[in-house]
């Protein structure tokens, strides 16, 4: 299964066997020769469109085939829990948020996941424990369509220090959470991050 968001709204890629409880109220239709991908971004663009789930053959095939229309970025962000096993989290923008960025020349991903950790957040003595998954996510910019990759990976610290939101990022606020006491349904964030936080949730268990 991926989840391919658009506008902040999930096209959920995903065989007729997978388990959809979590989307249960999502329209579904399937995968045919007939139906033109972009079409159906466009599509889910229009205000009014909820998510959708995609029942294809091979969902990480029409990923790649989604992939194709876009320009994509690569990101790295944090799942970062400290020693008491909270999580790092920020607000941005008005709504909770996990520190990620984009890569820059020269590093790799998993360099550029440690540094905008340290820098939107303001710690250090990071380690990263493993690879969690990758996000997608579509925006416009001036007419083009732009697809971000976020590659996250489960980070640990020993941190505990102040911490500092950055603000130029519209960053106002940086602190530990205890997730297993959010009520994710509610939480105010992007959808994104909260099926994002919804798998933290239930691999920690």
């Amino acid at each position: 299964m991926y989840k391919f968001f658009i506008n902040d709204k999930p096209l959920i890629l995903t065989s007729s066997n997978e388990s959809l409880n979590a989307f249960s109220g999502y329209k579904q239709i399937s995968l045919s020769k007939e139906l033109n991908l972009m079409d159906l971004v466009r599509k889910m663009e229009e205000p009014q469109e909820q998510g959708l789930i995609l029942i294809c053959e091979d969902p990480a095939e029409t990923l790649q085939e989604l992939m194709a229309n876009f320009t994509s970025i690569h990101a790295g962000g944090g799942i970062v829990f400290n020693q008491d096993t909270e999580l790092l989290m920020m607000r941005r923008l008005g709504k909770w948020d996990l520190p990620k960025g984009k890569i820059d020349p020269g590093e790799t991903i998993e360099e550029g996941a440690l540094r905008e950790v340290e820098e939107e957040c303001g710690l250090n003595q990071l380690r990263i424990t493993r690879f969690f998954e990758n996000t997608y996510h579509t925006y416009k910019l001036q007419g083009h369509r732009f697809l971000k990759v976020t590659h996250w990976y489960e980070m640990e610290t020993s941190f505990t220090g102040i911490l500092v939101p950055q603000l130029e990022e519209n960053i106002t606020e940086v602190c530990w959470k205890n997730l297993a006491s959010i009520d994710l349904n509610s939480f105010d964030t992007y959808e994104s991050i909260r099926q994002l936080l919804i798998d933290v949730k239930s691999k920690s268990n």
